[in-house]
């Protein structure tokens, strides 16, 4: 099955591994406030700094346009990281995950509905022969992920891309089974409701992926866990008992793992690790975590 499934689960990213680069000239001066930024050092006695960035899950060409603070930090880092490391094997692995030997997606859903998740899953880069395939719980995993943008790869997909071609060390905060288990975890009779509801609300769901990213071309860190939770769909009240647990496990419930496994690394220095900026803040994010545990943590200034 496997020799099927290669080229949709690799296409996309490795098509996007052959297109140019942003360039990452010579960084200049730059002015802005530090309190808004999503890059910030992490440092600890002894060793070379640490970079943190906030990236966003998305293919807009203004969240690329690096400020020079950032160009530095990237070129001067030896090892680069993202949440998940993006490359050929992770996505092999996915594929398995998600998929079922034959089509049985189909057959799980409503007629009309299953009619719109297929268009919806090709404009984010996955044809009708895999969603046929697709657990329920892989579909909505792929539904929150925004829609492609011609000529656009996401941020963490660029940065893969960035280490690859400057020759530097890349590794993923999490492995990819941690990624997909939280998604499987989903209760299997609330999946299809889950995933109608995705469909239903898409139009709403874009809405508020453009909030988020207002804030974050703003780079108003502050805001952007809120406004991160409204990427989720709206259950009705009977639901919110599971829901509500389940999300707060995909958002506030990640930084603990994130904020020890950025402290690992820092503890030996001279990384770039781009992380989703809605993990950076709050009492109770990556950033404060790191603090706590006896980390310096500085902002830099932005663009």
């Amino acid at each position: 099955m496997l020799h099927r499934l290669r080229p949709w689960l690799s296409a996309a990213a490795f098509a996007a591994l052959l297109a140019p680069l942003p360039a990452l000239a010579a960084p200049s001066a730059s002015a802005g406030k530090a309190d808004n930024t999503l890059l910030w050092k992490i440092e600890k006695k002894g060793v070379a700094p640490t970079w943190v960035y906030g990236l966003a899950y998305v293919t807009d060409p203004h969240a690329t346009d690096f400020s020079p603070a950032m160009k530095k930090a990237f070129i001067d880092s030896k090892l680069i990281g993202t949440e998940v490391k993006l490359d050929f094997n992770s996505m092999m692995e996915m594929g398995k995950q998600i998929l079922t030997p034959e089509p049985s997606l189909a057959a799980k859903m409503d007629p009309k509905y299953y009619a719109r998740l297929v268009p919806e899953l090709d404009a984010r880069g996955y044809p009708e022969v895999a969603t046929a395939k697709m657990k329920p719980w892989g579909a909505i995993m792929l539904m929150l992920v925004p829609k492609k943008q011609t000529g656009q790869i996401p941020m963490d997909l660029l940065f893969s891309k960035m280490a690859i071609e400057s020759q530097k060390e890349y590794f993923g905060l999490e492995s990819m089974a941690e990624v997909l288990k939280r998604f499987e975890s989903i209760p299997e009779a609330k999946q299809i409701p889950l995933l109608y509801a995705l469909i239903d609300q898409q139009d709403q769901l874009a809405k508020n992926d453009q909030n988020y990213m207002a804030a974050y071309l703003k780079q108003n860190a502050s805001q952007l866990p809120k406004l991160y939770e409204q990427e989720y769909p709206q259950l009705p009240a009977s639901e919110l008992a599971w829901y509500e647990k389940w999300r707060s496990e995909q958002i506030s419930g990640r930084a603990p793992q994130l904020a020890e496994r950025i402290g690992k690394a820092a503890d030996k220095g001279d990384a770039f690790i781009g992380i989703g900026a809605q993990f950076l803040s709050g009492e109770a994010g990556v950033l404060q975590r790191l603090r706590k545990a006896g980390y310096k943590v500085t902002p830099v200034k932005s663009k």
